[in-house]
């Protein structure tokens, strides 16, 4: 015959299955929860990037005011690709192109790349995350005479519209752009084909086919400066 087990001994057994059972849902619940704040975490990350970047284009900005301040004259783009040369990072010596280069950043003791970037070690490596840089020839070739208040800018900027996506051309009377190319390291909207001689530029906020982060000097905020620190002839 079967022995009947108590009804207490059952009840146990119930009550150790259903522990098991909600330790599944919890388990399942957890990951279901970690999963959802990652996505919350991950915009984070690229707000403090973006961020950093944006604090990294305002440092440039006023190192290039400064440094025109003392050299009356702001520097010219960096064009050496090989990381093994004596003037990697330093500015074009001869500045006599109206054209995109990166920004000379041991002529201006800052850091090579953006949030982004990847040091190059050899020629053939890409420009990953180094600062796009164009100034206005006229500002900066070392054999023009300095700086003068009636100086000429030509670059321009191009406001992107979020709406329409379209581009709101302003005349700033810009003399630089520095610009990161932002987190898909593509040069993107009108910054994906630079013209020679006058140009213009896009900024605008991060979209699906946007995000470079742009910053610019100014030819009425580099005179000011200028002026203001006696350096203007």
């Amino acid at each position: 015959m079967h022995q009947l087990r108590p009804a207490g001994a059952r009840r146990n057994r119930l009550r150790a299955g259903f522990t098991l059972v909600e330790m599944a849902i919890t388990l399942f619940v957890i990951t279901i929860i970690s999963a959802l704040l990652l996505v919350p975490l991950a915009g984070r990350e690229d707000i403090r990037t973006r961020r950093e970047a944006g604090t990294s284009l305002a440092e440039i900005r006023d190192v290039l005011i400064g440094y025109a301040i003392i050299h009356r004259r702001l520097p010219c783009p960096t064009l050496q690709t090989d990381p093994t040369a004596s003037d990697y990072g330093l500015e074009d010596a001869a500045c006599n192109q109206s054209s995109e280069g990166y920004l000379p950043w041991r002529t201006l003791g800052l850091p090579q790349t953006d949030a982004w970037g990847n040091v190059r070690r050899n020629g053939t490596d890409p420009w990953v995350g180094y600062w796009r840089y164009r100034v206005d020839p006229a500002f900066a070739h070392p054999a023009s005479p300095p700086i003068a208040i009636d100086t000429v800018a030509n670059l321009d900027i191009g406001v992107r519209n979020a709406v329409t996506g379209v581009d709101m051309v302003a005349d700033k009377m810009l003399v630089a752009v520095i610009y990161s190319t932002g987190p898909n390291h593509a040069a993107d909207g009108d910054n994906a084909s630079f013209e020679a001689g006058d140009a213009t530029y896009g900024f605008g906020e991060p979209s699906t086919s946007f995000d470079d982060l742009l910053a610019w000097v100014s030819r009425p905020l580099l005179i000011s400066r200028m002026a203001a620190a006696g350096a203007l002839p």
